[in-house]
């Protein structure tokens, strides 16, 4: 990690950043940010890209205001980025985002923005970070849950949690779980909501019903880069927001909830969610999911599971794939290379596929989840042992491993077994070689899903491994 030496070595310096987080019908997230730009190089700042999801129309912004504050002959002059400088552009099919330029900025100018998107997110919310790569003297956060949900609100100042602790927090969690609605809610106000705390307090969870709280941190330094291949950000402080529990006949304007958190929402689309029944009645029953029933949903999803057992062309396929193998190694180097030169990679990771199952077959193009998915089912197929392993890519940072949370497995790869020995294959990866992963897998943990001991695996260290080595095989 490398903070700035002082804040008069920086580039540009964040004056403050004000977030406020509040839900109803929809999530509405407000930003308020002012910069001050101090070198030739903080003109970097002066340009704002601002990501959200359209599909099913996601994300919709109320208000975007962006103005520049320059001092001329003692006067301060208010530059303001005008609707039609504003561009709005396409990413893909869920992501886009809305791009501007702040018009007169220099060196001593002040940029400012401020914004409103109201979200559909529910279940996951976006995580506030603290500290950035130039210094902040002041970032503030603000939330209220109203009554229909319970949040587990996490605060991270740049700790993780010592094996010990993750068990107590473990306990805490099945506390949560398994103890009455009533019973819980008093426990937990003779606390002020605080589920689990470490013994300096850098690392909080708060279980929060019906509740507002603030969190201001002051005068951070910057920090641009970072170590053990992790991004710069997870070693920022930051708070997480996961949905714990809602149930119940919700009221007309908190339904959108029992859409967003339908197990099939990722790959369904507007039409259907809008004639969902549970959706119509306005009932809702939802709780975190365990790790097994996580496991369980995605055996059977039509988007995950159903790509495992279909049936992509017969024995006649398989023994053109297959013709002249003649051990358990020779079938597994044909299968991967048959998938790898046979189906087209769009260069889109994914935990679920974004088509059906012989819409792929035809289309011969898809995502890292249709790709890989395929090439278990074909290992399958041929008597090989074979299960998809979810990761997060190395470029996003680790898994939460306490509970399952959502979004945040955006890969899938293969995992096969021969004699004992494990392989992990990955065919969007552009290698031939069975032992070359994606850069991007590597560095991190991953979860096996199978019905039977399903659980983590680590996939290597990044420490010091070119992206081009050999990624080895090894024995669970």
């Amino acid at each position: 990690m490398v903070p700035q030496e002082r804040d008069s070595a920086a580039i540009a310096i964040v004056l403050c950043d004000f977030g406020n987080i509040e839900i109803s019908n929809r999530t509405f997230y407000t930003r308020h940010t002012r910069i001050k730009i101090l070198k030739d190089a903080g003109l970097q700042y002066a340009s704002v890209e601002i990501p959200y999801q359209t599909k099913n129309r996601h994300d919709v912004f109320y208000e975007l205001k962006a103005r520049t504050l320059v001092m001329e002959n003692g006067k301060i002059i208010d530059y303001k980025v005008l609707p039609g400088q504003i561009e709005d552009i396409k990413i893909n099919d869920q992501w886009s985002k809305k791009k501007f330029t702040f018009p007169n900025a220099s060196p001593g100018a002040i940029v400012e923005f401020r914004y409103t998107i109201a979200s559909l997110d529910f279940e996951k919310l976006d995580t506030w970070y603290f500290q950035r790569e130039i210094p902040t003297l002041w970032s503030e956060l603000r939330f209220q849950v109203p009554t229909p949900f319970i949040y587990l609100v996490s605060f991270e100042n740049n700790r993780q949690l010592a094996q010990d602790e993750a068990t107590v927090y473990g306990q805490k969690l099945q506390w949560l779980y398994s103890t009455r609605a009533l019973k819980r809610r008093i426990e937990l106000a003779t606390s002020n909501y605080l589920l689990f705390a470490t013994h300096e307090n850098s690392y909080k969870v708060w279980a929060m019903n019906n509740m507002k709280k603030k969190i201001v941190m002051k005068n951070l330094p910057g920090l641009s880069a970072s170590f053990g291949g992790q991004p710069v950000a997870f070693h920022y402080p930051q708070v997480r927001f996961d949905l714990f529990e809602s149930s119940g006949n919700l009221p007309r304007a908190f339904r959108p909830l029992v859409i967003t958190t339908h197990e099939d929402y990722e790959t369904r689309g507007a039409w259907e969610l809008m004639y969902d029944r549970f959706a119509v009645t306005g009932f809702v029953q939802f709780r975190m999911k365990t790790w097994s029933q996580f496991n369980a949903n995605l055996i059977v999803n039509e988007r995950f599971g159903q790509y495992l057992i279909k049936n992509a062309g017969g024995e006649r396929l398989n023994d053109s794939i297959t013709r002249g193998s003649t051990s358990s190694q020779e079938l597994l180097n044909a299968i991967f290379n048959y998938v790898r030169n046979y189906y087209n990679w769009n260069g889109q990771f994914s935990l679920y596929a974004s088509q059906d199952f012989f819409r792929f077959i035809k289309a011969r193009t898809g995502s890292s989840a249709e790709i890989n998915l395929m090439l278990v089912n074909l290992l399958r197929q041929n008597g090989i042992k074979s299960d998809p392993l979810l990761i997060r890519t190395a470029d996003m940072g680790m898994p939460e491993k306490m509970y399952p949370v959502k979004g945040q497995f955006n890969h899938v790869i293969a995992l096969a077994e021969i004699d004992g020995v494990t392989y992990l294959l990955d065919a969007t990866s552009g290698s031939s070689d069975l032992n070359k992963l994606n850069k991007l897998d590597i560095g991190t943990q991953g979860w096996i899903v199978r019905e039977n001991n399903p659980g983590w695996i680590d996939i290597f260290s990044a420490e010091g491994k070119d992206e081009n080595e050999e990624v080895p095989v090894f024995r669970l």
